[in-house]
């Protein structure tokens, strides 16, 4: 048994990279869909070639880690790799990515990874490096499913659902409830746009966008994220109305589960009313590079 490494060569690694993630976090609970961070910054001049390691069994994927960054912060990858290679191949791999993405080549200072709560494995090894839980993030949801009440009459409603998620859309409702700053905006705009949205859903009442809804669906375990919600003061008598109308599209488009950040829920809305229990975390760690293990 041969086992090599090696650096990103070109952009079809992308694609191994993509490939793989959607592999080993197939049977993950609530494990989201790649997103195009990879992509996005492979064309950011912060990228570097080795920002990427892949670890080969002969010619055969067993394994990579990598990370993205800008400035002195670094979105840490996991090192994923086959069961059987997990032990000293992880920590090789880990050992050659975060070297280079704290050294004075790259600079990095500040390191973070998000797991979910039940990733117990992946949570353990980052604790085992160095890395500190900083934050918890309720995640609520439901799997289908679920019964769904009827929707009431809403004087000049109309709804639409649109194949992409527009951020301006989106900007527009959300400020007029929740005053964000620039720096606040260009994070969530750098963010969202990083999201393969499946769908959009806009709400209107006389032909004014009162709520606005961005979703995703991974295909191949068929689990779905509400990521983006906007919702102007009008809206929230209808909430529970609303969220049917993401119910009746996710079935349409044969979701199985679904979840959303609990802090996206207006104040005083009953996640049993809702179909919702809590089912999950999203759980952030952090490590500055004077705390590595």
């Amino acid at each position: 048994m041969t086992i090599t490494f090696r650096f990103y060569e070109n952009s079809s690694d992308l694609d191994l990279q993509y490939s793989f993630w959607n592999q080993m976090t197939k049977n993950l609970p609530y494990a989201w869909k790649p997103t195009f961070s990879p992509k996005l910054y492979e064309s950011q001049v912060e990228f570097n070639k080795k920002s990427r390691v892949f670890a080969f069994e002969n010619e055969r994927l067993i394994g990579y880690m990598s990370f993205s960054g800008k400035g002195d912060f670094v979105s840490l990858g996991y090192p994923w790799v086959l069961p059987e290679f997990e032990g000293s191949v992880q920590d090789e791999l880990f050992g050659k990515v975060l070297d280079f993405a704290k050294s004075d080549e790259y600079g990095g200072k500040v390191f973070a990874q998000r797991f979910r709560s039940q990733w117990n494995k992946q949570i353990d090894y980052f604790l085992s490096k160095g890395f500190q839980i900083t934050n918890r993030s309720q995640i609520i949801g439901a799997k289908y499913p679920i019964l769904l009440k009827s929707i009431q009459t809403i004087p000049d409603f109309s709804f639409e659902i649109k194949d992409n998620f527009l951020f301006e859309e989106w900007k527009n409702i959300k400020t007029k409830q929740q005053p964000l700053t620039n720096e606040q905006l260009s994070m969530l705009s750098e963010y969202y746009g990083s999201i393969e949205f499946d769908y959009a859903l806009e709400c209107k009442i006389a032909d004014e966008p009162i709520a606005y809804f961005g979703v995703t669906i991974r295909a191949d375990t068929d689990y779905s994220e509400i990521l983006a919600v906007a919702l102007d003061q009008k809206a929230i008598p209808y909430f529970y109305d609303l969220l049917t109308l993401v119910h009746n599209e996710n079935i349409k488009r044969k979701v199985k589960t679904v979840t959303m950040a609990k802090s996206h829920l207006p104040k005083g809305v009953i996640l049993e009313k809702l179909g919702f229990a809590a089912l999950t975390e999203d759980v952030m760690m952090y490590m500055r590079k004077e705390q590595q293990a």
